[in-house]
C-alpha cells in the first residue's frame, strides 16, 4: 500500500519532466546488500542527477533527503535477506578465510540467486515494474556483482534498455561472462585466491583450476538458476544470458598502478577510486581529538561487512592492548556498539566511535597510518591520500589487494585470525620506524592521482556517451556470444589432441605391422 502511494504522487512527476526536457531517464541498481557497494557508485547517480537527467535509483540503500533530480526506490527486504536468513550462517565474515576458492565461488552464486528470489517479493521491485507500459529507461546501470539474474529481470520488462553493468569489485575477470572478456590464469589470480601476482608453478595450476571452475560454475548452475527465478515472474522471459546483447560498455573500479595489472576488453572503461570525494570537514569530536594528537593519530576500521564488534573478546583484548602498548600514537577505532560490550577498558588512547568518515580522516595531514580489512575502496583511498596500511584481510579480493601493497612496498600484512597483541605492536613500529612505507605510498599517490580527469567525470562522460549512441555496439567482443570452450579455443585444443593422438596411434600401427613383417621376414630367412 504505502508503495502505491509513492507511485500515485512520485510517478506523475517523472512523467512530466520526461515529456519536457531533454533529459534523459536513467535507472541505476545498486542492489548488493553492502554499504560499500552503494557508496562506490553513489557518486555517479548524482552528478548524472546534476547533469539534469532524471535518476531512478533502485537499491538496498536509499538516503533520505537525495539531490535534486535523484529519486530513490527501496529494495526493502535485501538487508534482512541477507542477516535475517540462512544466509547469515554463509556470511561468517571472520570465517570466510578459513573456506576453499572453490567454496568462496559457489557462495558468490548462491548469494545472487538468493537476492534475486528477494527481490521477486520486494514491493520495491515490484514499484518498479509497474510503472506503465509506455514508460522507457534511456539507460540502465547495474552493480552487476549481484548476478544476472535482477538485471535480466529489468531488461525483459523494459525492453532494449541499453546497459552498463558496473562494479566496485577488484577483478575484472568476473566480468567475463557480461563483457566477453578473459580470465588469465597464468597471470592473475582468481579474484578469491590468495596469491601472489608471481605465482609459482602449483599456484598457476590451481588459478587455472578456479577460473575454469567459476566458468562452468555460471555455465551450468548461475544461469539456468536464474533463468528459472526470472521465469517466475515472466514465464516468456528468454535465457538470463541473452540480456547480454544490451551492454554498451562497463566501468570498472580498476587502475593499473594500484593493482594487478589485468588485460582488459575495449568496452571496460576503468574508473578506479570514482567514490573519492574532495574531503569536508570533519565533526567537532573528531577534529578535537586529531588536531590533539601530537604524534599524529591511526585509523582502525574493518569496513562496513565485516563489522569489529563481532571479532570476538579475545581478538578485540589483544587490538586494545596492542594500542594501549603504542601511548605515542593516538587511535581511531570503528566500533559498531557501544564501550560496555569490550572485555577490557579502553586505553586513553582510544577513541571509539559507530562510525567513521573514512575518506576526511584519511585526508586530515595529521594521520601516520590505515589498519584495515583491505577492501578495495579503502584501499584506494589510503593510496589517494598516500597512507601506508596495515591489512588484515577477511575474504574475497581482499586478499588480492593487500597483497598488491605489501609487493609494491607500501603495506604489511597481518592474519585477523591468528595475530597476537605483540605482533601488531611490532608491525606498527616497522612501518612507522622509518620513511621507506611513507616514501613508496607517497610516489603511488601521485602516479595514482595524475589523471587527465577524474574517475567520476571519466564515468560520467561515457554515461552519456551511451545515451547519445544507444545502438552502438561496436564496443562489444564478439566473446559475449560464445560459450567458454569455444572461447578458450578448448575445443581446437581437443582437436589438435585429437589429431596428434591419432597420428601416435597410427604411427604406432605401421610400426607395429612394419615391425611385425620384418621379424617375420628375418624367421623365414633363417628356416630357409
Amino acid at each position: 500500500m504505502r508503495y502505491q502511494q509513492v507511485m500515485q504522487t512520485v510517478l506523475p512527476v517523472v512523467l512530466v519532466l520526461a515529456g519536457v526536457s531533454q533529459a534523459a531517464n536513467i535507472l541505476f541498481m545498486s542492489g548488493v546488500p553492502s554499504p560499500s557497494h552503494y557508496i562506490w557508485l553513489r557518486p555517479l547517480m548524482y552528478e548524472m542527477g546534476r547533469r539534469g537527467h532524471n535518476v531512478t535509483v533502485l537499491s538496498a540503500d536509499v538516503e533520505k533527503k537525495p539531490p535534486t533530480n535523484v529519486s530513490y526506490i527501496h529494495l526493502e527486504n535485501f538487508y534482512s535477506t541477507m542477516y535475517n536468513t540462512t544466509m547469515k550462517q554463509k556470511l561468517d565474515f571472520f570465517n570466510m578465510a578459513n573456506e576453499s576458492p572453490s567454496k568462496m565461488l559457489q557462495l558468490f552464486d548462491e548469494f545472487g540467486l538468493d537476492l534475486c528470489e528477494a527481490a521477486i517479493k520486494s514491493e520495491g521491485l515490484h514499484f518498479l515494474l509497474n510503472y506503465p507500459k509506455d514508460f522507457k529507461f534511456d539507460l540502465f546501470v547495474s552493480d552487476f556483482m549481484i548476478g544476472p539474474c535482477v538485471p535480466s529481470i529489468i531488461m525483459h520488462r523494459f525492453k532494449d534498455v541499453p546497459y552498463i553493468p558496473s562494479t566496485p569489485y577488484n577483478a575484472p575477470s568476473t566480468a567475463a561472462t557480461v563483457l566477453g572478456s578473459y580470465a588469465y590464469p597464468g597471470l592473475v589470480p582468481n579474484h578469491v585466491f590468495d596469491a601472489p601476482e608471481s605465482m609459482s608453478f602449483v599456484q598457476r595450476v590451481k588459478n587455472f583450476y578456479f577460473d575454469t571452475y567459476e566458468m562452468i560454475l555460471h555455465e551450468v548452475y548461475m544461469h539456468p538458476e536464474a533463468d528459472r527465478i526470472v521465469r517466475k515472474l515472466y514465464p516468456d522471459a528468454p535465457p538470463t544470458h541473452t540480456f547480454y546483447k544490451n551492454v554498451r560498455l562497463s566501468l570498472s573500479n580498476v587502475n593499473p598502478i594500484i593493482q594487478y595489472k589485468e588485460p582488459m576488453m575495449p568496452n571496460m572503461i576503468p574508473v578506479g577510486g570514482l567514490q573519492i570525494m574532495p574531503a569536508k570537514p570533519l565533526p567537532d569530536d573528531l577534529r578535537k581529538v586529531v588536531e590533539s594528537a601530537k604524534n599524529g593519530f591511526i585509523l582502525f576500521s574493518l569496513g562496513s561487512n565485516a563489522r569489529s564488534d563481532t571479532l570476538g573478546p579475545e581478538r578485540i583484548r589483544n587490538i586494545l592492548t596492542a594500542m594501549e602498548q603504542l601511548p605515542q600514537y593516538q587511535f581511531l577505532w570503528k566500533f559498531e556498539s557501544d564501550e560496555s560490550k569490550l572485555p577490557v577498558p579502553v586505553p586513553k588512547n582510544v577513541y571509539i566511535r559507530a562510525w567513521m568518515p573514512q575518506n576526511d580522516l584519511l585526508a586530515h595531514p595529521n594521520i601516520k597510518l590505515f589498519i584495515t580489512h583491505s577492501g578495495l575502496l579503502s584501499t584506494q583511498e589510503a593510496i589517494w591520500h598516500g597512507v601506508p596500511i596495515i591489512g588484515f584481510p577477511v575474504f574475497a579480493d581482499q586478499f588480492r589487494n593487500i597483497n598488491y601493497c605489501v609487493e609494491a612496498g607500501i603495506a604489511k600484512r597481518l592474519s585477523i585470525q591468528h595475530f597476537q597483541a605483540n605482533e601488531l605492536v611490532r608491525t606498527v613500529r616497522e612501518v612507522l620506524g622509518g620513511d621507506s612505507y611513507s616514501q613508496k605510498m607517497k610516489q603511488m599517490s601521485r602516479l595514482f592521482r595524475d589523471q587527465p580527469e577524474t574517475p567520476l567525470e571519466r564515468a560520467a562522460w561515457w554515461c552519456e556517451w551511451v545515451l547519445r549512441n544507444p545502438d552502438a555496439n561496436l564496443l562489444q567482443s564478439r566473446a559475449v556470444y560464445m560459450s567458454w570452450f569455444q572461447k578458450y579455443s578448448y575445443d581446437v585444443l581437443m582437436f589438435v589432441l585429437g589429431v596428434i593422438v591419432t597420428v601416435l596411434v597410427i604411427s604406432w600401427k605401421v610400426v607395429s605391422i612394419a615391425k611385425d613383417r620384418l621379424l617375420s621376414g628375418v624367421h623365414k630367412s633363417k628356416q630357409e
